[in-house]
């Protein structure tokens, strides 16, 4: 069964650029939250499952490390390290977390501490260019394959940087599933993959099994659409 149109496997490459911007403790952490370009919210929240083929550890983002290494609030960085970025769509969404969290445990701080001078929380942010693999998928087999052999970068792209880059919930791979086979079981498995339990070889090579235990559902949705199109031809 093909699909009426392919998976087209893209990547991207990032260009990391210094903002200039920097905050020595919490306070200035949220104001320049508050103000700073939503692609430098993307890029410390995520470039670490973009920039590390191993898990990252216990804290998966850059303001939960900064937090714990530098001024010592294991507590803090805890609940900056819990935030799921599957549940946003949307950067600003993110960035309105992390404010609203950092703003209440300051609320019951007893002290402000300040990194060392040199220490400080240096504002990054990347200018992504999207470029086109040479693999693309019309069918399950096709798909999988591609998958084994694009780079890791490209796998980010489309079950990362989808959701945010499109609005949605839905990775690539689970909205191509679904416009293109109708297979919504398959579709919400992909979908509720949790990064935070694999590493991306892991995350792959979990995505192609899913893949690939599908096929007798494929196979059975053929007959049932042969038997349809026999029936509808005999009347």
């Amino acid at each position: 069964m093909k699909a009426s149109s392919p998976f087209m496997f893209c990547t991207s490459s990032q260009l990391v650029e210094i903002t200039g911007r920097k905050a020595a403790h919490l306070k200035e952490l949220i104001e320049v939250l508050r103000q700073i370009d939503a692609s430098s919210i993307f890029y410390h929240v995520h470039h670490a499952f973009r920039e590390y083929q191993f898990a990252p550890g216990a804290y998966t983002n850059d303001f939960a490390h900064w937090v714990k290494d530098e001024l010592g609030e294991s507590r803090l960085a805890e609940k900056l390290a819990n935030i799921n970025i599957k549940e946003f769509t949307d950067l600003e969404q993110i960035r309105k977390r992390l404010i609203e969290i950092i703003f209440e445990y300051l609320n019951q701080a007893t002290e402000i501490r300040r990194a060392q001078e040199g220490r400080e929380f240096y504002f990054c942010r990347n200018i992504g260019v999207i470029m086109k693999t040479r693999y693309e998928a019309w069918d399950f087999d096709e798909f999988c394959r591609g998958l084994k052999k694009v780079g890791l970068r490209s796998l980010f792209f489309h079950f990362f940087e989808a959701p945010l880059r499109l609005g949605r919930r839905n990775n690539d791979f689970s909205q191509w599933i679904m416009g293109s086979f109708g297979m919504e079981k398959l579709a919400k498995e992909i979908e509720g993959l949790d990064p935070y339990l694999y590493t991306m070889d892991e995350l792959r090579d979990r995505i192609v099994e899913l893949v690939e235990d599908s096929k007798p559902s494929i196979l059975r949705g053929i007959r049932k659409w042969t038997r349809s199109i026999l029936k509808t031809m005999q009347k």
